[in-house]
């Protein structure tokens, strides 16, 4: 086995172990210490390939993105049903997402609702897959709908990105549960951000 090859191995296994661990914890909680004595993992072989917690913690939260964006770019299909109805499908293959890889779901709640203060620059950035995914999603829900001659459809996905914005920060902020609740977070986000892209869509008047 060449040196390549090795690199490749040992960085798998310390990403492996180091899903394990943040998908188990929340970022205070989560160790080095655990990951190396918990996989056999020396802090030599971790160190050489990573300098510090952030950067393992940033690995895991750039591949959860990554495995996000794929999964709902090879699942999800539009249909010829209504925009919530889609909307609820696309949100749905989120929740498919993270009971195939349930370890995601905490690392996704930490780096969304509840991120490390130094590091919510370097997360948003790592969103970059995710953001692009969902932008698509928006443009295809509106492509053929009969626009205002006044809105564009730049105009309206921009106002969908940042309803969704909004409510990242609101949750943030309210952030007062524990993580054995955090699968009621994300389902009281799923719901909101359904019921404003409604009241975006079909107004407020009856």
């Amino acid at each position: 086995m060449n040196r390549e090859q090795q690199n490749k191995i040992s960085r798998e296994r310390i990403l492996i172990a180091s899903l394990k661990e943040f998908g188990e914890k929340d970022y205070s909680s989560a160790s080095i210490n655990n990951i190396c004595k918990n996989n056999k993992i020396s802090k030599g072989l971790l160190f050489h390939y990573y300098k510090n917690k952030d950067e393992i913690f940033l690995l895991c939260v750039e591949k959860l993105f990554i495995d996000l964006s794929v999964y709902l770019e090879e699942n999800f299909q539009l249909t010829d049903s209504n925009i919530e109805e889609n909307l609820r499908n696309f949100i749905q293959k989120r929740f498919e997402f993270f009971n195939k890889y349930p370890y995601y779901e905490q690392i996704f709640f930490t780096a969304t609702f509840n991120p490390p203060k130094h590091l919510i620059y370097e997360i948003d950035t790592l969103r970059k897959p995710v953001k692009k995914t969902n932008r698509c999603f928006c443009h295809e829900i509106l492509d053929g709908l009969n626009l205002k001659s006044n809105v564009t459809t730049e105009q309206v996905v921009e106002t969908i990105i940042g309803l969704g914005n909004y409510l990242h920060m609101k949750m943030q902020h309210d952030n007062l549960l524990s993580v054995d609740e955090k699968s009621c977070m994300i389902e009281k986000y799923t719901k909101e951000y359904v019921n404003m892209l409604n009241m975006l869509f079909y107004g407020i008047v009856k």
